[in-house]
């Protein structure tokens, strides 16, 4: 396993290293690391760096770690990564671009010592403005907080642009039908499957979890977690982005059906989610507008705002958001 006593030549001289790493992490944020330092530690190249908003490289660094062993734990058989459509092992192929085509997959969690005990599974969907997938900050760290805290842990690539509504969410539902149907496999509890998203990937649990009836209801998820979310489509408060992305056009009767606060309903699962005051690219006043309308259907939640983060902070470690991922552990036991 590396360590950031590895440096980053080690890392990427790895075995299949190559192959596998563009599509859990960012390749252009090797540059962030001066060059003449690639064959040194990282925990000394990363305080040679800088990040573009002005902080060392430090958590870039464990990102990476992070996302090279998870890479190691695949090779190794250790874990699976399945192809959503047919649940077979996937891999690239050398050279393969992330872009185009179907690159979908799960990434199953190691498995466990055989016991009687069922545990409760999260299915980690990171954000990525339904254009990329941003495993780095949103999927493999959130894995390792979750996995230590003794949930069965799986993180899924979902369809995105240029594929459009209802792609990503079927995506979703059909994960969690699968570890529902292998809960015996995977030694889960098939009615305390929770699914965590952040930004996009927040609307895309979010209105996963208030479609599934209509889209796939064995795909219903038993709790909803959600950092910094996309919810609100309406003009002035939506992440456009994310909306043109999901849609491919603007359209005023789409941003009022899939705006989620217009799609909860009594029987929505419990939900956490929280959001960061001064998010400038996803308004909190997403996260307000879910709070609202779960409150006004008689939802089981708990919405907390944190005056520093901005926006994809992920573990929010370094920030006045740390504490989310604390909380939310503290939520699930009580509803998931």
């Amino acid at each position: 396993m590396f360590t950031t006593n590895n440096s980053l030549t080690d890392i990427l001289s790895a075995p299949g290293m190559k192959k596998w790493i563009p599509f859990f992490f960012a390749e252009d944020q090797f540059d962030l690391f001066p060059k003449e330092l690639w064959e040194e530690p990282l925990r000394l190249s990363a305080f040679r760096g800088q990040t573009p908003w002005g902080t060392n490289l430090l958590g870039l660094a464990e990102q990476l770690v992070d996302t090279a062993n998870l890479i190691l734990e695949i090779r190794s058989g250790k874990r699976q990564c399945l192809h959503l459509h047919d649940w077979k092992a996937w891999e690239p192929i050398e050279g393969e671009v992330l872009q185009g085509g179907d690159r979908t997959y799960l990434v199953t969690p190691p498995p466990l010592a055989k016991t009687e005990e069922r545990k409760p599974a999260l299915i980690i969907c990171p954000g990525g403005a339904y254009e990329f997938v941003s495993f780095q900050n949103e999927g493999t760290p959130i894995q390792t907080a979750a996995e230590q805290k003794g949930y069965v842990t799986f993180m899924i690539r979902y369809r995105v642009a240029p594929s459009r509504y209802p792609d990503p969410q079927m995506d979703l539902l059909h994960s969690i039908r699968y570890v529902r149907e292998n809960a015996a496999k995977y030694q889960v509890d098939p009615d305390r499957i929770g699914i965590v998203g952040f930004s996009a990937g927040g609307h895309l649990c979010a209105s996963s979890a208030a479609l599934a009836e209509k889209l796939l209801p064995e795909g219903k998820p038993n709790a909803v977690v959600l950092g910094y979310p996309v919810i609100s489509f309406e003009k002035g408060v939506a992440h456009e982005g994310s909306f043109l992305a999901l849609f491919g056009k603007d359209d005023e009767a789409l941003r009022k059906e899939f705006s989620v606060e217009n799609l909860i309903k009594a029987d929505y699962p419990p939900t956490f989610a929280w959001a960061c005051m001064d998010d400038d690219c996803v308004p909190p006043e997403n996260t307000k507008k879910l709070e609202n309308r779960l409150k006004e259907m008689g939802v089981a939640h708990e919405c907390l705002y944190y005056p520093t983060g901005g926006h994809g902070c992920g573990l929010a470690y370094d920030n006045s958001a740390w504490k989310w991922s604390l909380e939310m552990f503290a939520f699930l036991e009580k509803n998931l």
